[in-house]
């Protein structure tokens, strides 16, 4: 875990050996929108590019709905 952010765990996605193994099969390069990985204690997940856009997904949670 790098830090805890209003309730979120926010960890770096690629040292998860898990991820790297998933898509090694793809390509050596990977999605740099989930290079970040944030998790609340409700299991819910959240992915972004940098810790800067996790923590603006968590304040303003409505501008980046799906």
């Amino acid at each position: 875990m790098i830090e805890n952010y209003k309730g979120w765990d926010i960890t770096l996605n690629w040292d998860n050996k898990d991820y790297l193994e998933r898509d090694n099969t793809k390509c050596n390069f990977f999605n740099q929108k989930e290079k970040w990985i944030g998790v609340n204690l409700n299991g819910q997940k959240i992915y972004g590019s940098s810790l800067k856009e996790i923590r603006h997904i968590i304040d303003y949670p409505s501008l980046h709905a799906k």
